[in-house]
């Protein structure tokens, strides 16, 4: 099958899922959590909404606090850009700056415990989900759709690498 073939089948499964998303209800948790980002998104401008949720998974998965240079470095954006979504976040108790123990110059930020459990809660539901969609495939279609996902990501990372 030709690769616009695929595209166009590929396409067509977005449109499929779009069509498919207004009709799903969550439960209550999901929605509590929805509610939650919502309320962060309105304190924050507009551009930073969308680093949200990646700001508290960057967090979240380092072992130590990140430096603001580290984070705008993750997030790819300027680093007056970080600290506008840093300082919404904090304002939002989500996050906290914290002093570096070895130089009283550099600050880095951590998760907050609030923070810590809106993340958890986030993928909690996402792993819940994705059982649940998962649930009428085989072990070996399982394993082949991760593959092939992995794939793909392997080859936007890749299409991102070369652009750098």
């Amino acid at each position: 099958m030709s690769s616009e073939k695929i595209a166009d089948q590929f396409m067509e499964l977005i449109q499929r899922f779009i069509h498919l998303r207004p009709k799903l209800t969550p439960p209550d948790h999901v929605l509590q959590f929805k509610k939650k980002m919502e309320g962060l998104k309105s304190k924050m401008e507009e551009e930073d909404r969308s680093f949200l949720f990646r700001v508290l998974i960057l967090l979240a998965q380092n072992s130590t606090p990140l430096t603001m240079s580290e984070l705008s470095m993750e997030l790819n954006v300027p680093m007056s850009t970080a600290t506008r979504i840093i300082d919404g976040l904090v304002r939002s108790e989500m996050v906290e700056r914290v002093n570096d123990a070895s130089d009283r110059r550099v600050v880095r930020v951590g998760v907050s415990k609030a923070g810590r459990e809106l993340y958890e809660q986030g993928m909690s539901y996402n792993k819940q989900r994705i059982i649940r969609l998962m649930k009428n495939f085989s072990d070996e279609e399982r394993a082949q759709l991760l593959k092939l996902m992995s794939k793909v990501f392997d080859s936007l990372l890749e299409e991102i690498e070369q652009k750098k």
